[in-house]
């Protein structure tokens, strides 16, 4: 009799196809590591607020009847763009929004479709000023939509000390002095509430090439309570929407002041483009999908929880619009790969997963993702490499799936197990265009380097796991750079080196071979 005690969860995954940070002006994505981020609540002048924001948002209000803003300040061991980490400071405001697309905080949720996505409704906002101490995060931001309200400023201060034994708890205080485009400070005493939550939230700005949506997406976030004040300079805009240069936190939105991750990302996407290739933008695709195939872990996957490489190929159909016609039944293969942090009893993603649906006329839609599961099922989260978003359902509890899989769960690892998927859209999904490239130019396939562990105390002396791929296959014979060291991969893709770290802060490691576009990771160190 088989058994239909199966609690194997180790992903769903993200696909073979490179994406690009950035690229295109508008897709892309930016991975965060171990932040603090604390944000204040406030209320806004009305006459403000409405000369700055759009007429088709509708403000979040108090209880009061005011329209509600934020003012954040984040602080990142680590944050990845490309091939490239640095510890950064980034800080913005502007007016909470009611959800343009219906999503937001709830949006992962696994009882989605019986909560709405935006509640409560904390998690859009309409961004009027977003500054960073990371050139390149400026540059990211407003690459392609130069009127993005991003700012590079040097000198961001931000402080967060913990209370002494007995109490819990810490003091915050944040500052953005001149020349910052709007100078402010925020000042707190937060309080921390233990247990992780998986967040989807949405920055939006409007610009001449369309709207700009920047999907910020964690499953580990914990968040506490805070009170404390934001102040602005005198004359500047932030003093303007707050009709005073000083406001107190609102109660009751003050719960979600505090939060902290390990792991969050944050999409470019790029709204209110026309699909298809002769409107400059890629293919593009709204409906649903079902298909059917295998994913592979490596390592096999067992009841230890363990950083894994996971692939998925499958096969199937999909129903609705592509690039404006109706389509019915197309047969279509879906491709993922990447990275997770699992066990065969639950699983997450650690960092955006790339994927790809090729239809049967060569239509082909990019896209990233995030998932996380428990048990058998999966819940996923997929966003169009350009714009657009889908939710959906994996089950590794098929008609395919063997009865020793618990077994081997238990003992040398399952390293295939089939998975049954299906997905719909929320918004279109919509590809960038095809790079372009000059006639006879060869494509030059993209490493990824993985890394495990990769967070460690100073001074701590650890073996580090490196694995270099492309498209999902291993790759053998690279250089993998790490602390000063150098060593190839195998057969497997597989190389370690053993290393003692002291300086806090991220350490790069870069792998790099002929043929191939090179790769990069990091490894963050924090104090002891």
């Amino acid at each position: 009799m088989r058994r239909r005690n199966l609690w194997l969860t180790v992903g769903l995954a993200a696909a073979a196809v490179g994406l690009a940070p950035g690229s295109a002006g508008a897709a892309g994505f930016a991975e965060t590591a171990g932040c603090d981020e604390q944000q204040a609540f406030v209320e806004g002048d009305e006459a403000a607020v409405r000369a700055r924001l759009p007429e088709r948002y509708a403000p979040v209000r108090t209880p009061a009847g005011r329209p509600l803003l934020f003012v954040r300040a984040l602080r990142c061991d680590a944050v990845t763009l490309g091939e490239r980490s640095r510890q950064a400071v980034m800080a913005s405001y502007g007016v909470v929004v009611e959800s343009p697309d219906g999503e937001g905080c709830a949006s992962d949720a696994p009882v989605a479709g019986t909560v709405k996505g935006d509640e409560p409704p904390v998690c859009n906002w309409y961004t009027l000023a977003w500054l960073s101490n990371d050139r390149r995060v400026v540059d990211w931001l407003r690459e392609g939509t130069p009127s993005f309200p991003a700012f590079h400023v040097e000198q961001l201060a931000f402080d967060l000390t913990a209370f002494g034994a007995g109490r819990a708890g810490a003091a915050f205080s944040f500052s953005a002095a001149s020349p910052s485009p709007s100078p402010f400070a925020m000042e707190a005493t937060t309080r921390p509430r233990p247990g992780p939550l998986s967040v989807r939230g949405g920055y939006w700005f409007d610009t001449p090439q369309g709207t700009v949506k920047v999907a910020l997406s964690t499953d580990d976030l914990t968040s506490g309570d805070a009170t404390g004040v934001a102040r602005a300079g005198r004359g500047s805009e932030l003093a303007a929407l707050l009709g005073a240069e000083e406001r107190p936190y609102v109660p009751g939105y003050s719960a979600f002041a505090a939060e902290r991750w390990d792991h969050a990302s944050y999409r470019k996407q790029l709204y209110r483009a026309p699909a298809g290739p002769r409107a400059g933008a890629g293919d593009g695709f709204a409906g649903s999908c079902s298909v059917q195939g295998t994913v592979t872990f490596k390592p096999p996957a067992s009841y230890y929880r363990q950083p894994l490489d996971y692939a998925y190929e499958s096969a199937g159909t999909c129903s609705g619009t592509l690039n404006g016609r109706e389509i019915a039944d197309v047969p279509v293969k879906l491709r993922q790969a990447g990275r997770s942090e699992g066990s065969c009893a639950s699983a997450r993603t650690i960092s955006p997963g790339t994927g790809s649906i090729v239809f049967a006329g060569g239509e082909l839609i990019r896209y990233t993702l995030d998932f996380s599961s428990t048990g058998t099922e999966i819940d996923f989260t997929l966003y169009g490499e350009r714009s657009g978003q889908a939710s959906g359902k994996g089950s590794f509890l098929t008609q395919r799936t063997p009865p020793d899989v618990t077994a081997r769960c238990a003992s040398e690892g399952a390293s295939e197990v089939p998975m049954d998927m299906t997905l719909t859209t929320e918004s279109q999904l919509v590809s960038e265009p095809p790079a372009r490239t000059h006639p006879g130019t060869p494509v030059r396939p993209q490493l990824r380097l993985a890394v495990s562990p990769r967070a460690v105390r100073a001074g701590r002396g650890m073996r580090y796991a490196f694995r270099v791929t492309a498209a999902g296959r291993p790759v053998r014979g690279a250089l993998v750079r790490f602390a000063g060291r150098a060593i190839r991969s195998d057969a497997a893709g597989r190389a370690a080196l053993r290393v003692r770290l002291h300086r806090p802060g991220p350490h790069p490691a870069r792998a790099v071979k002929p043929g191939f576009l090179s790769a990069r990771s990091a490894v963050t160190v924090t104090r002891r």
